[in-house]
């Protein structure tokens, strides 16, 4: 297999014009820079990528550590990274780790090899400990917030969209309300601000009306039938996706009741579904925070900014039931 030096030899130049060539850089004398090409050619020599990004000092790729994308909050959240990534002319790795620790950690070599010009951390289980030895290695930004004060973040104010969800529903007069999340509070600090809502503004005992380990519409089904197999229903239901919404509607139907005739619900991230079946829903502009996200692990700014959500109310009809 040909090398740089194969060429330079056989086009009668030096080893420095070849990779001035290879560079594009414009001071070549023409008749230099195309017999360099033509000996290219011949020689079928192709250039070695990571060689040259060796030299410049930049990979032109990030990395995302993402849990799974087979869920609308990571799938607008990554369709923001990969839309300002294009623009500024940079590749996107995704790295998924179904929220295990030792694959997150494994990510973090790739860092320190540099093998990518920096790192965005969605929901993940890394300890700050483990954040903070990251940070010293390159730039990293977090996608919610990140409890280093230090490391760079764009995140929504989760804790103030749960109260101002609970503080609607208690408005409501609804006594019996339940909700629902993805991790257990043990692993999840949303998870954790949830719970935080709920009792600060609720003020009552949440195990019977808390329902974890929900992430799509199978398991809004499976705590719906939970939730509507007694013969005390919930007045109202907030929960952590529109899919998981969704799922409870239908299964409150496959027992006998319907929305919004015999409950409220509210889920999030805003999603056509919630348009569909008539439901409020928070959006917390994922497009948005994972858009500014690249552009600010991109620049030399080291900020932590807060997009504002928005509860978003439906208009309710007939047409709000799965059929």
């Amino acid at each position: 297999m040909a090398n740089i030096k194969d060429v330079a030899r056989m086009a009668g130049v030096s080893i420095a014009t070849v990779s001035r060539v290879l560079n594009e850089y414009p001071h070549v004398a023409k008749d230099k820079q195309e017999k360099v090409l033509a000996v290219m050619k011949e020689l079928n020599y192709s250039v070695n990528g990571n060689a040259v990004k060796l030299s410049k000092g930049k990979t032109n790729t990030i990395g995302v550590i993402v849990p799974y994308n087979n869920n609308s909050c990571y799938d607008e959240l990554i369709n923001g990274i990969l839309k300002k990534a294009h623009e500024l002319h940079y590749q996107v790795l995704l790295l998924p780790s179904y929220y295990e620790n030792v694959i997150e950690s494994s990510y973090l070599t790739l860092l320190k090899k540099k093998m990518i010009d920096g790192l965005l951390l969605t929901s993940h289980t890394l300890h700050p400990e483990q954040i903070k030895a990251l940070a010293e290695w390159g730039k990293i930004v977090c996608c919610d917030a990140c409890p280093i004060e230090l490391v760079p973040s764009v995140f929504p104010d989760r804790f103030a969209a749960y109260i101002e969800v609970f503080t609607y529903l208690k408005n409501k007069g609804y006594k019996r309300i339940h909700f629902t999340s993805g991790r257990d509070s043990q692993s999840s600090p949303s998870t954790r601000l949830r719970i935080q809502a709920y009792q600060e503004i609720i003020t009552e005992a949440y195990e019977s009306q808390f329902f974890d380990q929900c992430f799509d519409f199978q398991d809004g089904k499976r705590v719906g039938g939970i939730m509507f197999r007694n013969s005390i229903v919930p007045d109202a239901i907030f929960t952590n996706g529109d899919e998981v919404a969704a799922g409870i509607i239908a299964s409150a139907q496959t027992h006998g009741y319907s929305y919004p005739q015999d409950f409220e619900i509210i889920g999030e991230e805003n999603t056509p579904l919630s348009e569909i079946l008539g439901f409020p829903s928070v959006d917390y502009h994922q497009t948005a925070i994972g858009e500014q996200a690249v552009s600010l692990l991109l620049s030399d700014e080291y900020a932590r900014i807060q997009i504002r959500h928005q509860l978003n109310f439906r208009a309710r009809t007939e047409a709000s039931a799965l059929s």
